[in-house]
Formats: C-alpha cells, sequence, structure tokens
C-alpha cells in the first residue's frame, strides 16, 4: 500500500486487497457472508486506512519464501558425464565399433559450455 497514512488507494492495492480477501476466505479464516461484506468494503473504500481497517483482524499474508538454492554444477556435470559414458558404452556393445564412444567426449568436452549457451541465449526479463 502507500506510504502515506491517508494516501488514495490506487486500484492495483484494491485489486491485491482482493485477491488476499479470497486467500483467507480460501484458508477458512473468513465465512462466505464475511468475504461478500469486506470485497464490498474493498470496492468502496477510497484510503488507505480504510482499506486496512479491513484486515485488521486477520493475519497479515506470509513473506514469499527464499528461492531454491542453486546445486552445484559439478553434480551436475559429474551425472552427465556417467549417464553418456554409459549410454556411449552400451552403443558401442550393441552396434559395434568403437566411432560411438566419441559421442562421450563430444558430451564431455561440450557440457562445460552449455550453461554459458543458455545464459546468453535468455532473453532479458524472463525467469
Amino acid at each position: 500500500m502507500s506510504e502515506l497514512p491517508g494516501a488514495r488507494i490506487t486500484v492495483a492495492e484494491r485489486d491485491r486487497a482482493l485477491r488476499e480477501l479470497a486467500e483467507h476466505l480460501g484458508s477458512g479464516r473468513l465465512t462466505l457472508n464475511e468475504f461478500e461484506e469486506r470485497t464490498a468494503a474493498v470496492t468502496a473504500a477510497r484510503t488507505t486506512p480504510e482499506l486496512a481497517a479491513l484486515f485488521a483482524d486477520l493475519p497479515a499474508p506470509p513473506a514469499p519464501s527464499a528461492p531454491p538454492d542453486s546445486t552445484d554444477p559439478a553434480v551436475g556435470f559429474a551425472l552427465l558425464a556417467g549417464g553418456s559414458a554409459v549410454f556411449a558404452l552400451i552403443l558401442a556393445l550393441v552396434f559395434g565399433g568403437w566411432l560411438w564412444l566419441l559421442l562421450l567426449v563430444i558430451v564431455l568436452v561440450s557440457a562445460p559450455l552449455l550453461p554459458a549457451v543458455l545464459r546468453r541465449n535468455r532473453v532479458p526479463g524472463q525467469s
């Protein structure tokens, strides 16, 4: 909400308040009648104190959770190397010939370059 205590609320703040009320209804903190009354009051509210009064007896929304820890790239590389080695050996045994083992070399050489290529091709603003 706005920083000024008597400031008029925006459409985005009103929409956020309606979403929060719907979450409280979904979690069982509000009955359907209370939800209807409060949504009508949210649509009629003009200032931040009017809007804040509607949430005074409800718990604050939970803080956003922390992003998951990034995994160690060495673990992914080790899994890729092991998997490609097994795959190349199976192909060499099934189809004969040692050229399938070149697949292992190609994968192991190109795998460390893959994250850099993906970062370079990522469009800014996308996650």
